[in-house]
């Protein structure tokens, strides 16, 4: 382990000229999800997020990322610590840290190669609601139980506890929870700025000088319908964006296992991680991006023009296999 600004790092070398990933995460940087990402052609950076596992701070949930991410990428480039070019990924929450981290990085004037954001979760206000405006009270509940007000994970709710206070939420607001001796005055702060947070607009990542996006999405995602509407939102904006979908929810290829016969199918084209990787060769090799829509059936890739496919995809999406 080493620090970048003051934060927990792991540097996983890979080969000469195959990039590196910048994985900044709330779930550890030995998490299996980090550890996917290597032995694959690039190196690994994997940094704990401020406050969370070995990294110091406070955290906050989606306060630090634009500032803390940038400087990590300074700094990896000012001491040699990992070779370019620089690739901020990964999913979820990690996906909001790569894109915050990227936006700084730009705005501090320094060049990154691509971003991967995959199954976004984009912002406050996109984790709590359902894009109608529905508060999310039991997902929400939960994560922030588990990971929203320590350093380390809590041990999960049981689902009756979770039923109960979800139903303590759409009672009573969400005010009602997280107020017993267990949770102290920081930890109800942060559950209330969940709740008052805006949406965020999809645009602040547009632009043509950003760095070109791969976004990576899924039929069952609950995230879908933000993802899409990112990406519609950045292509008008001038971004460079692909897409990946495919027949999984958030969790990703997990949700299809080897043993069914979807599963196997799509491993047998390589599966979501040589679509991913074969991105990122392209940007290392200067191959001008294509802005395509890629959809992994168990037929095999399906590769339209973004532009059509966003005219064309519909919520909830029905898998065309």
């Amino acid at each position: 382990m080493r620090r970048i600004c003051g934060l927990a790092t792991d540097v996983h070398a890979g080969y000469p000229g195959a990039g590196t990933l910048v994985i900044r995460t709330p779930y550890g940087r030995s998490s299996p999800a980090v550890r996917a990402w290597g032995g694959r052609g690039p190196t690994v950076m994997a940094q704990d997020v401020r406050g969370r596992y070995d990294s110091p701070g406070t955290w906050m949930p989606y306060a630090d990322e634009g500032s803390d991410g940038a400087a990590t990428l300074a700094q990896a480039v000012r001491h040699d610590i990992a070779h370019g070019p620089f690739f901020p990924a990964g999913s979820s929450y990690e996906a909001h840290a790569a894109l915050e981290g990227e936006l700084a990085a730009r705005n501090a004037g320094m060049s990154i190669a691509g971003v991967l954001a995959i199954v976004p979760a984009l912002g406050l206000w996109e984790t709590a609601h359902d894009p109608d405006g529905t508060p999310r009270w039991r997902d929400r509940i939960g994560w922030w139980h588990q990971h929203g007000f320590s350093s380390t994970p809590r041990a999960p709710l049981a689902p009756g506890t979770l039923d109960q206070l979800a139903l303590r939420a759409r009672t009573h607001g969400p005010l009602s929870v997280f107020s017993g001796a267990e949770y102290d005055a920081d930890a109800r702060a942060a559950w209330r700025r969940l709740w008052t947070a805006p949406p965020v607009d999809p645009a602040r990542y547009g632009g043509p000088r950003a760095a070109p996006l791969l976004l990576v999405t899924g039929h069952h995602d609950f995230f879908r319908a933000e993802t899409v509407e990112l990406a519609r939102n950045l292509t008008d904006t001038g971004r460079s964006v692909d897409v990946i979908d495919g027949p999984w929810g958030h969790g990703l290829m997990a949700d299809l296992p080897a043993e069914t016969e979807r599963g196997r199918s799509i491993r047998r084209d390589g599966g979501l991680l040589a679509h991913v990787f074969g991105w990122i060769r392209a940007r290392i090799e200067h191959e001008a991006p294509r802005g395509t829509y890629t959809e992994l059936t168990t037929r095999g890739p399906r590769v339209r023009p973004l532009s059509t496919a966003l005219s064309t995809i519909h919520l909830p999406i029905q898998e065309n296999a």
